[in-house]
């Protein structure tokens, strides 16, 4: 087992407090909505039990911490699981829904209420590929998961969303892309979300 991959309804997922760490628990009672409060918790639980699994072994012995690759800051930036090197994670929420992975491999995930984006996030042939199709919400929304989950697999940037094409085909584009490279792409949807996961290459194939 390489990867173990989640997406669930925050109320499916137990998310006990006592799990977070001091610094988790910070974040989260800064947060003011009750609903991003309990998408906060759910998701860093369940990146926990994703790891567990994966790890075998309980989610209470299980540690997420964060750090910045380019300030050291810890109050942002990538989780990662102490003391386990070898195990790539990556979460994310949204109000009502929560995701997580835990692989072996670099990886990313994401998950958003379906809702049109601005046209900036997108390459000029995923604009056209995006005004082609009957839903424009719905087709936009498949692309941007593609885009988080590459960014936090260690593709690209946010920063520059636009020049990270995600579909596959010619010049004008078939479909969102289910692999990119070396990264391989998987599509999730449920309830109004949708959501995506990236997985690199085995490590001896990534440069």
């Amino acid at each position: 087992m390489t990867e173990i991959v989640r997406f669930a309804a925050v109320a499916e997922v137990d998310a006990d407090l006592g799990l977070l760490t001091n610094a988790e628990r910070a974040r989260h009672e800064r947060l003011v909505a009750d609903a991003d409060k309990q998408a906060y918790a759910a998701a860093h639980v369940l990146v926990r039990e994703c790891a567990a699994k994966l790890l075998g072994t309980a989610r209470e012995e299980i540690v997420i911490e964060q750090r910045c690759a380019r300030c050291d800051s810890t109050e942002h930036g990538a989780p990662s699981v102490a003391g386990a090197e070898a195990v790539r994670v990556s979460l994310s929420h949204a109000r009502g829904q929560v995701a997580a992975v835990a692989a072996t491999r670099r990886c990313g995930i994401d998950v958003e209420k379906v809702s049109r984006g601005p046209d900036r996030a997108l390459s000029p042939r995923e604009m056209a590929w995006v005004a082609g199709q009957e839903d424009a919400a719905y087709a936009f929304m498949r692309l941007w998961v593609r885009k988080e989950a590459l960014v936090k697999a260690g593709h690209g940037s946010m920063a520059a969303a636009r020049r990270l094409d995600v579909l596959a085909g010619g010049p004008s584009g078939d479909a969102p892309a289910d692999q990119i490279g070396e990264v391989r792409l998987t599509q999730w949807e449920g309830s109004g979300f949708l959501g995506a996961v990236a997985i690199c290459a085995d490590r001896r194939t990534e440069n």
